[in-house]
């Protein structure tokens, strides 16, 4: 249908802009569709953008769109809606096992001669926007987004068929791992959606994009028994463990360990660390800090590979995760240390760590900081490497969690130069015995590159010292790893 672009006076631009609701546009391939009643060019470019295309737009651009599209081709709609300013569009391809097909990118709209003044047209808050179910209980999970999976066979007209009909548009895929981002109307009832959903004979798996925090390690300032933890690595190691946490900030010591950074929150910000928890864990994973150490051995460092999986206000989405893992595996890490959890269990993170062991991968992750006996993911997925904390005194940590599922105990306290959300200064959590536990695999795995990751564990689990009853244990797991133990794994 003809879409009608008028021109609007700077006068009634503001009035427009507060006037028109949210434009919902519905991408699928290469097809659209929405309807505008004179809505402001830059709320339909904003409609584009929710449905998961970068929107970069000349702020003094001011026009009203009407007209109706359903079903038709991208290219000439944007013609038509564009066509008194300059634009460029951008084409990408999203990749799964449905197949290879197109999406639009990016657009870019201008006065012609004046790309310069263009800006990022955010459609989303920087932090994730989440629910719980409609009776205010249960697992969180992004706003108006779900994660499906399709069955072997599925046909990409069928696919195509299904997104339609539920109003969808596909953002992204993670192609190892075999499932889509959908994103969907606004007020979608995510949890009847999937309901729905999980009837569908196409559909191997469907789940809301859940929600993690990160978690809050204990600052213990002022308690006795704590060593400053930093030392001066005497070597260098060579393979990565990636630090999927809260992003990174430049601190004494990191510049030269730090091999890859990436942003799977928002990969167009340069890359930071505002909560502190990514950093400090970066620190630990390297090899800078030993929590418990005495300083009697020489130690090495290793490269790490920063991701930053969770946002500003600490929370991460199983599909940013996902992305963090994939990203991870593409830097040639072999260890990737993941120091929080959740009680809730995603079939696709779990899957995602499935590819990842699959990949040569060994993942670490924490227990947890409170002591209920309770399975946390990641740490409870089969063949992840889960540890307990040990506090400055040697014993376990009083807020530990514990299980069967624990593998290994390690030190968890020690003092940081950079702080979480706060000053510098002394925390305790199995966040920083995970990424001890990450660091000592990714040193054996140096010194032992033919090794693999079940050769990791397995001297690991002969160089660690039993503290608990004897074998495996709930509490300290096949044992305790601490700087003697670390030296012992390496000669």
């Amino acid at each position: 249908m003809r879409l009608r672009i008028q021109l609007v006076p700077a006068l009634f631009a503001a009035f427009l802009a507060a006037a028109a609701c949210a434009l919902d546009v519905q991408l699928v391939g290469e097809r659209v569709w929405f309807n505008a009643r004179g809505a402001p060019v830059a709320e339909v470019l904003r409609g584009f953008a929710r449905a998961g295309v970068r929107v970069r737009l000349d702020p003094e651009i001011e026009a009203s769109v009407s007209g109706r599209v359903a079903d038709e081709a991208v290219e000439p709609v944007l013609q038509r809606l564009l066509e008194p300013f300059g634009y460029v569009l951008i084409w990408d391809v999203i990749e799964g096992p449905i197949g290879r097909f197109p999406k639009l990118s990016e657009i870019e709209v201008f006065k012609p001669g004046h790309k310069d003044k263009m800006q990022p047209l955010q459609a989303l808050d920087e932090n994730f926007v989440f629910i719980t179910g409609p009776d205010g209980r249960g697992p969180r999970f992004v706003k108006d987004e779900i994660l499906i999976g399709f069955r072997t066979g599925t046909r990409r007209d069928e696919f195509e068929r299904l997104i339609r009909e539920i109003g969808g548009s596909v953002v992204d895929s993670v192609p190892g791992v075999g499932v889509y981002l959908v994103r969907l109307p606004p007020g979608t009832n995510i949890p009847d959606l999937i309901a729905q959903l999980s009837r569908n004979p196409l559909i191997a798996h469907v789940e809301p994009n859940y929600i993690t925090d990160v978690g809050s390690p204990f600052r213990v300032d002022g308690r006795e028994g704590i060593p400053p933890g930093a030392v001066s690595p005497a070597g260098r190691g060579t393979v990565p463990v990636a630090v999927l946490d809260s992003g990174l900030s430049r601190v004494a010591g990191l510049d030269g360990v730090v091999v890859g950074t990436y942003d799977a929150v928002n990969p167009e910000r340069e890359l930071a660390d505002r909560l502190g928890h990514g950093t400090q864990m970066a620190l630990i994973a390297a090899g800078l800090i030993a929590p418990g150490s005495t300083g009697d051995h020489a130690s090495k460092d290793v490269p790490v590979v920063a991701v930053r999986a969770f946002d500003d206000n600490g929370n991460a989405s199983t599909y940013s995760l996902m992305r963090s893992v994939t990203y991870a595996l593409d830097q040639g890490a072999r260890v990737i240390n993941m120091s929080w959890g959740t009680e809730t269990a995603s079939e696709f993170l779990g899957a995602a760590i499935r590819y990842a062991q699959s990949r040569g991968a060994v993942v670490v992750a924490a227990a947890g900081n409170e002591p209920t006996g309770q399975p946390i993911y990641p740490a409870a997925y089969s063949g992840v490497v889960a540890v307990s904390a040990l506090g400055a005194d040697g014993g376990l940590w009083s807020q530990s969690n514990t299980g069967g599922f624990v593998s290994f105990a390690a030190p968890g306290t020690a003092s940081f130069p950079i702080g979480y959300g706060g000053p510098p200064g002394s925390y305790a959590g199995t966040s920083i015995s995970s990424a001890y536990v990450a660091y000592a695999l990714a040193l054996y795995l140096s010194e032992n590159p033919s090794s693999s990751p079940a050769d990791a564990v397995a001297a690991l689990r002969t160089a660690a010292r039993d503290a608990g009853a004897e074998g495996r244990d709930p509490l300290f797991g096949y044992g305790v790893v601490d700087e003697e133990v670390v030296f012992r794994l390496l000669q």
